[in-house]
């Protein structure tokens, strides 16, 4: 019996044993597992939890950041930033919401149902308007409104107005950019916004005697462009004449430097206020916001020849001393492709057929450079990738697949058709056939700087030579400025200055086939012509009435470099003799007894049509003239 007990005592003692390991390990792993949770609320969320006690205890009321200027090459002011205010209330701290619902209605001029159901609302604050300027924010400080409070902001001005418009771009009510300029550069131009502090209570009541602190922002970088004003200037006017006086669907125009790629100036019609930027209609907005010289492709036509010219040349596919003879139309795999000119241009020299812009030259130097040499070229000159200009949505050219190319996609590519590209693109392949041979990428953004004048971001010019020949680009600038001096742009000439050129009337295409009656009419020209240093193009779109380059869009860049030159200090170097005429009525005569009274007159004209007799003239009759104008006519079929 003394044994039983004994069994039982130490088996008693073994399980208080065991159980009080079991309640030390339980403790241990409790503690353990707190520590843990300690460490990791500490440690891993700590500060997110923090953040979310300081937003509990504290109401944030935003300092919107100044942001940064835009300004142009020389200083002058295209975008800045005037303060605002965005006014908010707190529904818990309105004790008569009738009677500040009522009053705010009547100060800013909102609805008086708005304002009582955002009062009754269960937020701790709501924002009632933004953009008030500071009239507007002291008479609604001075009303009976209870619980009111205002931030400080920032509201974009615009001193020109639709100057720009799509290049700078505007924001939206955060004072965030939304297109061009402003949206491409966002982050810079914002900087960080500042707060102010108040300390409250648990449903967001503001403490009586409680603390308030205020968090100073850092404001937003100020740019500066590559654009000059003046020339911008002289470009915005020139594309609002051509557009008013065309009344085309669209007109754009950009200028470059050829060394450097810096964008001197570019405009679009039509346009629209960037104080007011109509926001009704979002479609029309998004059409006339894009930079359509950057963003649409379209089928460059004789503009395009440059390109052909000197790829012709540089491969040694055609010399200077090659010839062509147009009947007025050329015959590729039994398919019969027509001369702009069907009366034909005769047995012409290389020069004599640039100058005529006779396509049937452009097709024969696209069937003996090939096409893998052509597409080679084209891919040298960048047709075929986006330019990388500092602009949101730029496009990049649409090629036939090299291995679809049939001979008579390769004839109609020679002289524009059958590739569509941007006009960007085909500014900056022109640039590097008239400046020695050396592709520039195209740029918009000089420098940001802060508010102390430091600069914090820098563009450079990005270069690569040898695209094509020295030579060859020699060959292509006394080749263009005959274009100018004895061809079809003789309506781009300057007096006193030395433009080379080229124009281009293309078709345009709808659901895969022609659009009757619809062109597109360009112009790119350079200067001075011996050793350039501007080159523009103008893209005019859909113009009503005549729509020849040569008479639709040459006389522009013309105008526009009339203004250029003398501005950037380039002296004219010599006299040009002009004689003014009033341009008579031809409509009805034949054109042999035209064609030798405008070449008595020492006047280059342009012939379309088969038939004898001229139908329409361009420009109209009692037009002023001079000696060295060109004009164009039309023939009854």
């Amino acid at each position: 019996m003394v044994g039983s007990n004994q069994q039982i005592k130490r088996f008693y003692r073994y399980e208080q044993k065991k159980r009080l390991l079991a309640i030390l390990l339980l403790m241990t792993f409790s503690f353990v597992a707190l520590i843990c949770r300690l460490i990791y609320i500490e440690v891993i969320t700590g500060n997110e939890l923090s953040v979310k006690a300081l937003d509990q205890w504290w109401r944030d009321v935003p300092i919107t950041a100044k942001r940064g200027d835009i300004y142009d090459r020389n200083g002058v002011l295209l975008a800045g930033a005037n303060t605002a205010y965005t006014l908010y209330i707190r529904p818990s701290e309105v004790k008569n919401k009738q009677t500040t619902a009522q009053v705010l209605s009547e100060v800013l001029d909102l609805t008086y149902a708005s304002l009582i159901k955002k009062l009754e609302s269960r937020q701790s604050e709501i924002k009632i308007k933004s953009g008030m300027d500071k009239d507007e924010m002291l008479k609604t400080l001075q009303s009976r409104a209870e619980g009111i409070y205002f931030s400080q902001t920032v509201k974009r001005v615009y001193p020109y107005a639709d100057f720009m418009a799509q290049t700078l771009g505007f924001v939206n009510a955060d004072v965030h950019g939304q297109t061009g300029l402003e949206s491409k550069y966002d982050v810079y131009l914002s900087g960080v916004d500042g707060y102010i502090l108040t300390e409250t209570d648990l449903v967001g009541r503001r403490i009586e005697n409680g603390i308030t602190r205020y968090l100073d922002g850092t404001p937003g970088h100020n740019a500066h462009l590559t654009i000059d004003y003046n020339i911008q200037k002289s470009i915005e006017d020139a594309v609002k004449e051509a557009y008013i006086t065309h009344s085309a669907k669209s007109v754009s125009c950009i200028m470059m430097d050829v060394e450097t790629g810096e964008i001197l100036g570019m405009a679009q019609a039509p346009s629209f206020d960037l104080n007011n930027v109509p926001r009704s209609d979002p479609i029309a907005l998004l059409a006339n916001s894009k930079c359509t010289w950057a963003s649409d492709t379209f089928e460059p036509g004789s503009t395009f020849k440059i390109l052909t010219a000197a790829i012709g040349l540089d491969s040694g596919a055609i010399t200077t001393k090659s010839t062509v003879t147009c009947p007025g139309y050329h015959v590729v795999d039994g398919q019969k492709i027509k001369c702009w000119r069907t009366r034909g241009h005769g047995t012409q020299s290389f020069s004599e057929a640039v100058a005529n812009s006779c396509n049937v030259m452009f097709m024969n130097i696209a069937s003996k450079t090939g096409i893998s040499t052509l597409y080679d070229y084209f891919d040298r000159l960048g047709l075929d990738e986006k330019t990388g200009i500092d602009i949101v949505g730029e496009a990049s050219g649409i090629l036939i697949s090299k291995d679809s190319v049939k001979n008579v996609d390769l004839a109609r590519i020679g002289f524009g058709q059958s590739i569509a590209i941007t006009p960007i693109e085909l500014l900056v392949a022109s640039a590097i056939v008239v400046n020695g041979g050396t592709q520039v990428r195209p740029y918009i953004l000089d420098y940001f700087a802060d508010d102390s004048g430091k600069t914090v971001l820098k563009n450079y010019p990005i270069t690569k030579t040898g695209i094509i020949s020295s030579t060859t680009s020699k060959i292509m600038r006394e080749v263009l400025e005959n274009v100018v001096v004895n061809g079809g742009g003789k309506n781009a000439a300057v007096s006193g200055y030395r433009i080379g050129g080229k124009t281009g009337t293309a078709q345009k295409y709808e659901n895969g086939a022609i659009a009757r009656g619809k062109y597109i009419s360009t112009f790119i020209g350079f200067a001075p012509a011996d050793a350039p240093k501007y080159i523009c193009l103008i893209v005019v779109d859909e113009p009503v009435g005549a729509y020849y380059g040569s008479i639709v869009a040459a006389p522009y860049v013309g105008k526009i470099f009339s203004e250029v030159l003398p501005h950037v200090g380039i002296a004219s170097a010599f006299e040009s003799s002009k004689t003014e005429l009033i341009m008579p009525s031809v409509v009805g005569l034949g054109i042999e007894e035209v064609t030798y009274i405008f070449e008595l007159l020492g006047i280059y004209i342009e012939v379309y049509g088969e038939g004898n007799t001229v139908t329409k003239q361009s420009p109209i009759a009692g037009t002023k003239i001079s000696s060295n104008s060109l004009v164009a006519f039309e023939l009854d079929l």
